[in-house]
């Protein structure tokens, strides 16, 4: 099977090939799939991540309401973290995409962090290969992580950090881990009145602390639940995302 065939398949097409790669992933037909996908680059890769219960998964459906809008076809990656002790994993981010997973435009891929480290599965970046060579935009949403499981910045054309109101300090955002990775913070749940106002504040005056010399990140205020602030988040990481040269792409790419 090679791209042509996938994009012609559709999302079964997609679903075989993926599975394919995750019970051979150094096999050659593997190899070689992803070797033509990585030549055939066609959509940007979001990254949203952030602690659990933050809303990422609301905050995905929301983006990929805005991104339909607009006419472009969207695959989501959404890992989840497993047990420990048994091994399992529920699966459940998708269930608050359920209204997308009937679209033909949208194509939702769940996957187990396993014992994989960084807040991503072991096959998340194969997977995203071969899906931003069939879609326009690729979303991965990690599993919830803290201040160092932030692989997924290797992997993004745009990284996005969640946070929620009232969740830390100024001096819990001064954390160099936290600051120095993100392209977008995203305030969370803006609906709950002055904390939200407080936490900007909080990040605003963390981040003029040892950014001098480099972009800073930005910061947008949405709320997931009610749709507001959603589609200015998705002009900030379009803008950012489709921002890199040819020649920056190519030079990412080859360094993934």
């Amino acid at each position: 099977m090679d791209v042509t065939a996938i994009r012609a398949g559709g999302k079964a097409a997609l679903a075989r090939a993926i599975t394919a790669m995750e019970v051979s992933p150094r096999g050659p037909q593997t190899i070689a799939l992803l070797d033509e996908a990585l030549a055939n680059r066609q959509g940007a890769v979001i990254g949203l991540t952030g602690p659990p219960g933050v809303g990422k998964s609301t905050l995905t459906g929301r983006l990929i309401e805005t991104l339909r809008e607009s006419g472009d076809s969207i695959g989501v990656i959404a890992v989840d973290p497993t047990s420990k002790r048994s091994g399992g994993a529920l699966l459940g981010d998708r269930a608050r995409m359920s209204g997308a997973s009937v679209d033909s435009g949208v194509f939702i891929r769940s996957m187990a962090a396993r014992e994989h480290l960084g807040g991503l599965s072991a096959i998340t970046y194969p997977a995203i290969v071969l899906m931003r060579a069939v879609f326009d935009w690729v979303i991965v949403e990690t599993v919830g992580v803290g201040q160092s499981e932030m692989e997924v910045i290797e992997y993004a054309d745009v990284l996005a950090v969640c946070v929620q109101p009232g969740a830390g300090d100024g001096l819990q955002f001064m954390k160099a881990g936290l600051m120095e990775t993100p392209d977008v913070f995203v305030i969370t749940k803006s609906d709950m009145g002055d904390i939200v106002r407080r936490t900007e504040a909080e990040l605003r005056s963390a981040l003029l602390i040892g950014n001098e010399n480099s972009a800073r990140p930005t910061i947008a205020a949405v709320s997931a639940q009610s749709g507001r602030g959603v589609p200015e988040l998705y002009e900030i990481l379009k803008q950012k995302a489709t921002g890199w040269s040819v020649g920056e792409r190519l030079e990412r790419d080859r360094a993934q």
